[in-house]
């Protein structure tokens, strides 16, 4: 326990982890910290690529490249289980290079074969509110819950579902972006 809080007073260091600590408690810390977190994602790309996207369509990028460093997909479902490592992202996205595969257009696969329900409905929540409208994304999908729950979240945000495919052990859905601002 004594240990935590050192690790926890050393953090204290960054603004970012000053500014969590200090409204952990408030309303509507859960969004804030999404939004920080998106906001950084933000940052990180325009200073690799000079490219100015909104706060959806940084984080639409990161969580459709799944760089393993940075799950920044699983961080932005339940921001205050991973409040260090929102902060320790945000300070290193200040002088982090950008990984090659954000230096391209958005992918168009989102593979979220074994991430568990609900939160693979979450994250391609989360993905297509980012994403460019009338474009199609493929999402990979595991069996059972997954493929039953997912494209009637996209679907009741407006979006098209346009073929489910079995591949294999996993199933591929191809959704359309609509022009709403879901």
């Amino acid at each position: 326990m004594q240990k935590m809080a050192d690790e926890r007073n050393k953090n204290l260091t960054s603004p970012i982890a000053r500014w969590i600590e200090a409204n952990r408690e408030a309303p509507g810390f859960t969004e804030s910290l999404r939004k920080l977190l998106m906001y950084a994602c933000v940052e990180w790309i325009r200073r690799g690529t000079s490219a100015l996207l909104t706060p959806e369509e940084a984080l639409s990028k990161i969580v459709c490249c799944c760089l393993s460093e940075f799950p920044v997909g699983e961080w932005a479902e339940n921001p205050e289980k991973y409040t260090d490592e929102i902060a320790d992202f945000c300070e290193k996205a200040k002088i982090l290079p950008l990984p090659a595969a954000l230096q391209g257009e958005i992918p168009s696969l989102l593979d979220l074969r074994g991430v568990k329900c609900p939160l693979n409905s979450v994250r391609s929540r989360i993905v297509m509110s980012g994403y460019p409208a009338g474009r199609t994304l493929k999402i990979w999908l595991d069996e059972g819950s997954p493929i039953e729950n997912v494209p009637g979240s996209l679907i009741a945000d407006g979006h098209k579902v346009l073929s489910r495919e079995k591949k294999g052990d996993y199933w591929e859905i191809s959704v359309v972006k609509s022009d709403s601002k879901v």
